[in-house]
């Protein structure tokens, strides 16, 4: 915690209350830090130590809006939140920019914006959960949210993340698909189910990533043929069942969607080395069953392109007309 900060009431979340500070006889100094650049103002009468330098990229987005909703939250206490807000604090992501605003829901049929609140209007009671002591609508009343206002790749990646169970998971999803579907038509009919319909249509258990959901909408909106996820090989060198990402069982195709990321967390030094020695591994015994292999990352499926032509020098069939999924 900041030297600065000793003398100041600030809460298990980092985040100071304007409130607590003035109960204290500590509000001016408040203001001093917030003046000087040592405090940011998170949202009215709610501060945090300023980060430098601040976090970017997607993780960075993720985090900023995350905490601009705890902030919120002390500020309406006993508010539900849900949406984007819910989805934030359930640890669900999304893929482009979080909003600005933070979502609750409203008292009745109506919704409405005050400021940075929306209001969102509701028809029938929405299933709650709890979530370090802030009220949140339930996994699959968020995820709908999510999906009728999001684009189908932003919607996507939210509702795979709370379905997500591949067949090595050691614990159970947030949630099920047939809880989705099923609070899906409890709600029908509602403004943007068509939008929804199109998330939840294509959501699966199996996406072990947002990258593996994007990298499906490419492949749709391509129009290449549909591959099975997760499928499983015995690799007899290293003597265990490994899972492919994507696979063409007519075609004996095995692809894989790296994000970099078993690398990243791997750090650096010795045991980063062993992770990359025993993936080689990995990928040679793979190799050496299938007809074709290949590996792309988010730079390829967001350009589209080299994706698109990774596809083709593996030979995977084009089944499907083109059409445009993923819009900025």
């Amino acid at each position: 915690m900041h030297s600065l900060l000793d003398d100041l009431p600030v809460r298990p979340d980092g985040l100071i209350m304007a409130s607590d500070a003035s109960a204290v006889g500590r509000r001016y100094r408040v203001h001093r830090l917030h003046h000087a650049g040592v405090l940011t103002r998170i949202w009215p009468g709610v501060y945090a130590v300023t980060e430098t330098p601040e976090p970017s990229g997607p993780r960075g987005d993720a985090a900023r809006y995350l905490r601009r909703v705890r902030a919120a939250a002390h500020q309406m206490p006993g508010r539900v939140f849900t949406s984007y807000s819910a989805a934030a604090l359930l640890g669900l992501p999304i893929v482009g920019r979080w909003p600005r605003e933070v979502y609750v829901l409203a008292g009745g049929l109506n919704g409405s914006r005050r400021g940075d609140v929306r209001y969102v209007g509701h028809r029938l009671d929405a299933p709650e959960a709890c979530v370090d002591g802030i009220r949140v609508t339930g996994p699959a009343y968020t995820v709908i949210q999510v999906a009728r206002s999001a684009t189908l790749a932003a919607g996507l990646v939210a509702a795979d993340a709370a379905l997500r169970h591949p067949p090595y998971a050691e614990r159970p999803p947030l949630l099920t698909p047939e809880a989705l579907s099923g609070e899906h038509e409890r709600l029908l009919p509602y403004r943007g189910q068509t939008r929804a319909t199109a998330v939840l249509r294509r959501a699966t258990p199996f996406a072990d990533g947002a990258l593996e959901s994007i990298s499906r909408l490419v492949i749709e909106e391509l129009g290449f043929a549909a591959p099975e996820l997760q499928h499983r090989f015995w690799l007899p060198g290293l003597g265990e069942y490994v899972w492919v990402d994507f696979y063409w069982p007519e075609l004996d195709i095995a692809m894989e969607a790296d994000g970099h990321g078993k690398y990243l967390d791997a750090g650096s030094g010795p045991r980063a080395a062993q992770r990359v020695v025993r993936e080689k591994r990995r990928e040679d015994e793979i190799r050496a069953q299938v007809e074709k292999f290949g590996r792309w990352d988010w730079d390829d499926a967001w350009r589209k392109y080299p994706l698109e032509r990774k596809l083709e020098r593996a030979g995977v069939p084009r089944t499907r007309p083109r059409r445009r999924l993923i819009v900025p």
